[in-house]
């Protein structure tokens, strides 16, 4: 039998492990990529050979590894790797759906979803994307959170996840995504109106959910498994990600993960009552990556119980045992199914993609009887695009792309309560977008027309014998809608230096009215509500100008960004003072009028050595009425934050960190909000890394809110009602990677 030579060891930068970089052996399809926290094994049956690492931002290094007679067959070889200056504007595609690259004038950040500190929360994907300077969450509970970019959320932000652009979350604020970090490498996060690659819904911004491809370069079955526990909630979470590629060029990946919470605790250690859930999720990938030809076929499913928090909790709470996971009344029941695929080919004068995918969503809203369903809901959703893209000539590139979409919504015959009708939307899009390399200077602009019209039906039987009314309430019980219209973008990348460079755009971008804000009428389960909507609302239209500087050196790093939406027709929620004589529900409606968002964000790294480094971060954000005098909802507080991360050079493989957060007063309430007091938060966390056989272990310590603050987030939509976020939280993990 031939001997085999192991190389293993960990791939570093002045800050820290790099994570997901790609190792190899020159000229052979043997290689590897490194999990969280930096590490690698290769195997060769060669003594002698090239070993190649390399990352994106990072210079490729090459090392000769020889192993000589009368050596071991095994080496540690640790690598660092220099970053690339250059990476401020190198051409990297971030998104392969609308051809989007580093390079935009868009303002693009990201955040990687395999570090600990996000796998850790438990509020998932939405959650975790938070730390970001501009992007928060509104909350309900622990187990809901729906992203907020620049102020803006709910259907204003856009989010793409197997390259499927998600409409299960429009209606209502007490909804989820639907998605977990389940097999999730990273969000990149598009800040202000992309609506010319995205269509309607993207006049916040955009959410791209990327997969952890880590088994593309491995051909052995490579992954990882593990768990976590969080004290508050008594909550568990297990997982597991497997994967392989195969000499074929085929793929095979699967990942899985259980989860559940009890009720949270709070800064004074009172226990939130009906604040548990517990979720089930798997995907399942396969597919082919060659150089010309790439396609992948993804199949998630994510099953999710979500206790609701009523409205009197402080009064009279829900709360039983403290290890209590029943679910009890109220609740919901979300059952999500999509299946989706994509490919891409690649050719001398152009490259194209193509997507289809089909989203299936099952909602209850169980209130009263846990035999009775009070608000139930399916959505059929079926989504393609495609996009082609002209090989660059004289700096010139040219990109077509469309999107369109169907969305099937129907009441289940079992619900006893109906707040919005049946209804078929259909959406189509096409977009053009240039660009033009100049010498300092990247050019980009794009134009993109939108056709949407939904149709909402109240002829069933069980809309008749509710008594469901539309609008108008036409003979027939039917009626349509059409929204339709462009959108557009200019923007330029100046490149001031190799360490610095300048971004300007100015974008336009819209969003239809969703179905609860043209068609609502009746009352929302789980809360003291009677929703009333408006068929005649305009779309929203937006126009944002946006500046962002970065400056990169070897051990300073500074992002900073100012912006300016000014939006017509914007929509919002208010509660109009009246009350239901006949159930004793609060009226709610929808109105519509011109309103103004700005703000600016402020990012700031320094490394003091290789062991040591520093991130501060700062978001201020403002929204008002056209007229300046009335603020609107859902503005998050000024919010600063300072990180700290530590390698000490005594222990191997440990990594300490530590992060400040202050959130000031929001004092300015809109409609119907209150004001929210000042709070610090302080997170602390440790890492250590094991050897386990030919692999690692990963143990993980991280405590949130470590001074037990008790405090209300301003985004939180269980403010009005002064429900406390979660206090003090230890938070364990073992991961295990082979």
């Amino acid at each position: 039998m031939k001997a085999q030579f192991t190389v293993e060891g960990k791939l570093t930068t002045k800050n820290g492990a790099i994570v997901a970089a790609s190792v190899y052996v020159e000229n052979s399809n043997n290689g590897v990529v490194t999990n969280e926290q930096g590490f690698y094994k290769i195997t060769s049956n060669e003594a002698k050979f090239i070993l190649v690492a390399s990352a994106i931002g990072y210079q490729s290094k090459k090392i000769s590894v020889n192993f000589n007679e009368g050596d071991t067959n095994s080496k540690i070889l640790d690598l660092y790797l220099e970053e690339l200056i250059e990476s401020l504007n190198e051409i990297i595609i971030i998104d392969q759906q609308s051809g989007l690259t580093r390079q935009t004038p868009y303002a693009v950040t990201a955040i990687d979803m395999t570090t600990l500190q996000s796998q850790f929360n438990p509020g998932g994907l939405a959650a975790s994307i938070t730390d970001l300077p501009g992007v928060s969450g509104a909350t309900l509970g622990t187990g809901i959170v729906k992203p907020f970019i620049r102020g803006l959320g709910f259907s204003r932000v856009v989010t793409i996840f197997q390259n499927n652009k998600l409409e299960n979350h429009q209606w209502g604020q007490d909804h989820g995504l639907g998605l977990n970090n389940l097999g999730v490498k990273r969000v990149d996060v598009v800040k202000g109106p992309a609506s010319i690659l995205y269509g309607s819904g993207a006049i916040g911004g955009v959410l791209l959910v990327k997969d952890n491809d880590f088994y593309l370069n491995s051909k052995n079955l490579s992954g990882n498994f593990g768990a976590s526990f969080n004290s508050n909630s008594l909550g568990y979470r297990n997982f597991l990600s497997l994967g392989q590629s195969f000499n074929n060029n085929m793929f095979l990946a699967i990942d899985a993960a259980i989860e559940n919470h009890a009720d949270y605790k709070d800064g004074n250690n009172r226990i939130i009552g009906n604040s548990r859930f517990n979720n089930q999720n798997v995907r399942i990938h396969t597919g082919i990556e060659g150089d010309k030809f790439k396609n992948k076929l993804s199949f998630t499913y994510l099953n999710q119980n979500l206790g609701i928090i009523e409205d009197g909790e402080l009064d009279k709470t829900l709360a039983t045992t403290r290890n209590d996971r029943k679910m009890q009344l109220p609740y919901q029941k979300v059952t999500d199914y999509l299946v989706s695929y994509s490919q891409e080919t690649f050719h001398d004068t152009f490259q194209t993609f193509l997507h289809a995918s089909y989203h299936y969503n099952d909602r209850s809203e169980i209130e009263e009887d846990f035999d009775e369903v009070d608000l139930g809901i399916n959505q059929h959703h079926t989504f393609i695009s495609g996009r082609i893209s002209l090989t660059p000539t004289n700096n010139y590139k040219h990109s077509f792309g469309f999107q369109g979409g169907f969305i099937k919504t129907l009441n289940k015959t079992e619900a006893q309560e109906i707040l919005i009708p049946d209804a078929n939307t259909f959406d189509i899009g096409a977009y053009y977008l240039g660009s033009k390399k100049l010498d300092k200077v990247f050019l980009q602009a794009g134009l993109r027309f939108d056709y949407r019209k939904t149709t909402a039906f109240a002829d069933r039987d069980l809309l008749i014998d509710y008594g469901f009314i539309l609008p108008g309430n036409p003979s027939n019980r039917q009626l349509s809608t059409d929204f339709n219209g462009f959108t557009g973008s200019l923007g330029a990348t100046f490149t001031l230096n190799k360490v610095s460079n300048l971004k300007v755009n100015l974008s336009s971008g819209f969003r239809a009215p969703d179905l609860a804000e043209l068609f609502s009428n009746g009352p929302h389960p789980g809360t003291n509500r009677f929703e009333v909507g408006n068929v005649n609302f305009e779309r929203e239209q937006s126009l944002q100008t946006d500046v962002s500087y970065a400056l990169k050196l070897e051990k300073f790093e500074l992002g900073a960004s100012v912006y300016f939406n000014s939006i017509s027709n914007y929509i919002f929620f208010t509660n109009t003072g009246s009350v239901r004589p006949e159930d004793g529900l609060q009226i709610w409606e929808f109105q519509q009028q011109n309103a103004n968002l700005y703000g600016t964000e402020w990012q700031v790294k320094y490394t003091f050595s290789e062991q040591l480094n520093a991130n501060a971060t700062a978001a201020l954000v403002r929204g008002t009425t056209n007229n300046f005098k009335d603020n609107l909802t859902f503005i998050p507080a000024d919010n600063y934050s300072l990180s700290l991360n530590y390698l000490p050079n005594f222990i191997k493989d440990l990594q300490l960190e530590t992060n400040i957060a202050h959130f000031s007063n929001q004092n300015r309430p809109g409609f119907n909000e209150i004001a929210t007091p000042a709070y610090t938060l302080l997170n602390l966390g440790i890492t250590k890394n094991f050897e386990f056989g030919n692999n690692k272990l990963t143990a993980s310590v991280r405590a949130n809110n470590l001074l037990n603050e008790t405090y209300v987030d301003h985004l939180s939509i269980l403010r009005a009602f002064n429900i406390p976020n979660p206090g003090r939280t230890f938070l364990l993990m073992l991961t295990y990677n082979f």
